[in-house]
């Protein structure tokens, strides 16, 4: 392990740091009560109830620790970036400070007459067990869930687009449909002031349609087709486009019918055509 490499942002993102410290007391209360790790029922004479108090007592000024632990690891964030090698340190400390603090309850407040050598074995040993084990639950959790949101994101990047219709409904300025065909058999539209000629395939010949309505209300109608405008004259139907070429008066698009029949692409539209017809290509 690359212990120079930078930790992952959910290992310090603020919300996950108040859940880490929250479900880290709430591990070490239920810990302690269960299992008596610093002895404090067996070495003094105190009942159940009393026990709780001190444990909820205890647990929150050991919070404290992690807490103020936490809150310096953001500041110096926010100059260094903090490396796998600087978090272990991070709870390294935590786990010998809340042991300095243990070891004060013991010998000082509660009177512990054991040892300070057997104290320190006792305390370090069980803030041990205290912080990292619900430190790890809770980075597997974080780790888990990231990878989670992750790949949702990632599902929803890779989510192909919806097909459009296979029929297109081709509607006049006032919104009457007067034509309706298969996008395949949509050849091109052309623009002749305030008329658009519609044309199309007809069991597999050449026909037309001509609409009143303006070729930008009709690439409005039709964004969601695979039809693109090539020219302030002209929309064309992606499916149909057999060839581009650059010519002697400049690039054409060529389609794919029995009599060949090429379409000028003028330099506003030059680069999104391009652009185009490489996506639509690659997909």
């Amino acid at each position: 392990m690359n212990l120079n490499r930078l930790i992952p942002d959910f290992f310090i993102k603020p919300r996950n740091t108040v859940i880490q410290i929250i479900f880290t007391a709430l591990f070490a209360y239920s810990f302690i009560l269960i299992y008596h790790p610093f002895g404090s029922q067996n070495w003094f004479e105190i009942n159940t109830g009393q026990f709780a108090f001190y444990v909820g007592f205890v647990v929150v000024l050991g919070m404290l620790v992690v807490i103020i632990s936490r809150v310096i690891m953001t500041q110096l964030r926010k100059r260094w970036p903090v490396t796998i090698a600087g978090y272990a340190l991070m709870i390294a400390l935590e786990v010998l400070a809340m042991t300095g603090f243990y070891m004060m309850i013991q010998k000082v407040f509660l009177k512990d007459h054991r040892f300070w050598f057997e104290v320190y074995y006792t305390a370090i040993l069980n803030a041990t067990l205290i912080l990292l084990i619900p430190y790890l639950i809770s980075l597997l959790y974080f780790a888990w869930l990231d990878n989670k949101q992750n790949f949702e994101k990632l599902m929803v990047e890779k989510k192909p687009e919806p097909e459009p219709p296979r029929f297109i409904n081709f509607n006049d300025e006032n919104g009457e449909t007067k034509l309706t065909i298969q996008l395949d058999d949509l050849l091109y539209l052309e623009a002749s002031e305030n008329y658009v000629t519609i044309h199309y395939l007809d069991h597999t010949q050449p026909d037309r349609m001509l609409l009143r309505n303006s070729m930008k209300r009709m690439e409005e109608q039709l964004s969601g087709y695979p039809i693109i405008r090539c020219h302030r004259s002209y929309m064309v139907n992606l499916n149909r486009i057999k060839l581009a070429k650059k010519t002697k008066s400049g690039m054409v698009v060529e389609l794919s019918t029995s009599v060949p029949i090429r379409l000028p692409v003028s330099e506003t539209y030059k680069n999104e055509v391009v652009r185009t017809l490489r996506t639509f290509g690659s997909g």
